[in-house]
């Protein structure tokens, strides 16, 4: 599939890179499919959710274990459901990124983003009881 993104021009990605929100993600509701871009670099940990309906639109994101080790929340049992979640090995974890400047990046951990690996199914959640940030930053001193 040849997929336009404003930033990367036309790509070629594989099926198996598509990603559906059934609810879309927060602030972007109408937008429910997806597909996940890795950056150039092997090294990277980023990775870009690129909307397949809307070119100029796409997310930073990356798993948060990678920059809050203790970062852990229960998944609930109604969103397991939705998503067809049988057990961890089926889970990856995003947390959307945000660029304000060079000194200045910062990862939503209040509402990470939740994929079904295998079924390619995903949401964004909101995780009420916990003392995570929409802000906490990614580099020391930021924020």
């Amino acid at each position: 599939m040849i997929v336009q993104s404003t930033r990367f021009g036309q790509i070629e990605v594989l099926d198996e890179k598509l990603i559906t929100f059934e609810a879309g993600i927060f602030g972007f509701e109408d937008y429910t499919r997806y597909v996940s871009l890795e950056l150039n670099s092997e090294e990277s940990v980023f990775y870009v959710l690129q909307s397949l309906e809307d070119a100029d639109l796409a997310f930073i994101v990356a798993e948060p274990f990678l920059f809050v080790p203790t970062y852990e929340f229960e998944l609930p049992e109604l969103l397991k459901e939705q998503l067809g979640i049988k057990g961890e090995e089926d889970t990856k974890v995003f947390g959307i990124v945000t660029v304000r400047s060079q000194d200045n990046i910062t990862m939503n951990l209040k509402a990470p983003i939740v994929i079904n690996r295998n079924l390619k199914k995903a949401a964004q959640i909101v995780l009420e009881s916990t003392g995570y940030s929409i802000r906490h930053p990614l580099i020391k001193g930021g924020v």
